[in-house]
């Protein structure tokens, strides 16, 4: 598995400044950052993880600080451990228009998700303080601080990110030479390592 340091090496020995006169370590880590934040962008998919979500009081929730983005949500957290489905909006209202003024219950039946609004949820029937819900999410990136740090992304994707990394410290100079034409393959190769995987996980995904 690659590690950061050996990662930021194969890029500087690519970018032919191993001594790191142009390109600092510090400034090619920072290029590092800024490729698990776009990866995240793109492959939500690949850094899901199961979280146990604690509601507040009603129907209208807020992800947590250190949620980017809510994927699923599949279950109440309590004995019964009873499915949660998805329903839109405009189904419910026009089924029960007065909904979000039911007393609060202690399960939830179904939740609503709207990527216009990409922090927030909803649930039928309002809740009361305190009840646990399931759910799938993609928890936010955090950048690396030092090279010792452990990445946020999967080791399988190093070297997509290695061409991030590349696409970024190539644009530094765009303008001389063919720097931009370097940088902009590597900023596709990036996006077709990804786009490829991303395709073939559509093709088994489950309709929504």
């Amino acid at each position: 598995m690659l590690t950061v340091p050996q990662l930021i090496d194969d890029a500087a020995r690519e970018l032919q400044d191993p001594t790191h006169v142009r390109w600092t370590r510090s400034e090619l880590l920072d290029y590092f950052n800024a490729a698990q934040r776009k990866f995240a962008e793109h492959r939500p998919d690949q850094l899901a993880q199961e979280r146990e979500l604690t509601l507040d009081d009603g129907w209208r929730h807020e992800l947590p600080a250190d949620v980017l983005l809510l994927i699923d949500i599949t279950n109440n957290a309590n004995t019964a451990q009873k499915r949660i489905t998805k329903t839109n909006l405009w189904v419910l209202d026009a089924v029960s228009g007065a909904w979000r003024g039911m007393a609060g219950a202690r399960e939830v039946i179904h939740f609503m998700h709207d990527m216009r609004m990409p922090r927030e949820f909803l649930v039928y029937p309002p809740v009361i303080a305190g009840v646990k819900i399931r759910a799938m999410v993609e928890p936010a990136v955090v950048d690396l601080l030092d090279e010792a740090g452990t990445p946020f992304v999967p080791a399988q994707w190093m070297d997509a990110l290695r061409h991030f990394m590349l696409f970024r410290a190539w644009s530094k100079d765009a303008e001389f030479g063919g720097n931009a034409n370097v940088a902009a393959a590597h900023l596709q190769l990036f996006n077709d390592a990804l786009g490829v995987q991303a395709k073939a996980s559509n093709e088994m995904a489950p309709a929504s």
